[in-house]
């Protein structure tokens, strides 16, 4: 064989049939990937779950922010009983 067939061979664009010894070219087929793949799953369930904590954060703020600017009654009437006479 001719150099540039064996360095054909060494690099793996080409191979040698187990039967007959005659050279055969490879041809590469590139596999289309599934959507239900795992690394698939894995990057759309962390986007859920971040999701998720965002909405519930959210979501508890606005339960808080109302009871922030409750004033206690009971507080005031305390400050003022207390308070030095003027």
């Amino acid at each position: 064989m001719d150099q540039d067939t064996l360095d054909k061979l060494a690099t793996g664009e080409y191979s040698i049939s187990p039967r007959s010894g005659r050279l055969r070219k490879r041809i590469k087929k590139k596999k289309k990937e599934s959507f239900f793949s795992s690394r698939n799953l894995k990057t759309l369930g962390t986007k859920i779950v971040w999701g998720l904590l965002i909405l519930a954060f959210l979501v508890s703020l606005i339960l808080v922010f109302p009871e922030l600017n409750m004033v206690s009654t009971n507080k005031k009437n305390n400050q003022d009983k207390y308070s030095p006479a003027k």
